[in-house]
């Protein structure tokens, strides 16, 4: 479940000019070596930090490849999850490679979104937020696909940290 920390709560109330928000997206497939990170709206590529937990790189600094990247809002129609359209631009150098090679393995790509606050890049500060990615094209540097949360019908709700048992909800017995 994603968590907004105290920081990214007070910034988003407050709307300090001086404080940068910095948009991740992490891509992860069984053919990539190492998922690939970019962050958007930047002019080089930043080191950011990955929240204790993760898969690959908890609690270290990563570098995030410079890299725009665009996402509609979510469509919302009844018996669907929601989903949109995602494009990440400039992907000819690090990602395009890895990107063909993933698509000759029959596996969706694994999204991660995250975002990061200027004044504290060791930790995200929203996300972060998972989704798969699916129905890939690539027309020339410009990787466009749709992005879906995955089984939603497995989440935990309300709360990722509860287990539902039948010792302490009843009803949860068959009549």
């Amino acid at each position: 479940m994603p968590t907004h920390s105290e920081a990214m709560l007070e910034a988003n109330a407050n709307c300090p000019p001086d404080e940068v928000q910095y948009c991740t997206l992490e891509l992860e497939h069984p053919s990539f070596d190492h998922p690939v990170y970019v962050v958007a709206n930047v002019a080089d590529d930043i080191e950011l930090g990955i929240e204790d937990g993760d898969d690959h790189f908890s609690g270290q600094m990563v570098n995030h490849i410079a890299c725009p990247f665009k996402a509609e809002y979510p469509e919302q129609r009844e018996g669907l999850a929601p989903q949109c359209k995602v494009s990440i631009d400039n992907v000819a150098r690090e990602i395009l490679p890895k990107i063909k090679e993933a698509m000759t393995v029959r596996a969706y790509v694994r999204v991660t979104y995250r975002e990061y606050l200027g004044s504290d890049l060791t930790e995200p500060a929203y996300g972060p937020v998972q989704f798969t990615l699916s129905k890939v094209t690539v027309k020339a540097a410009t990787l466009t696909g749709t992005i879906t949360v995955g089984n939603l019908q497995n989440k935990r709700f309300p709360r990722a940290d509860k287990n539902y048992t039948t010792t302490q909800f009843r009803s949860l017995l068959p009549g």
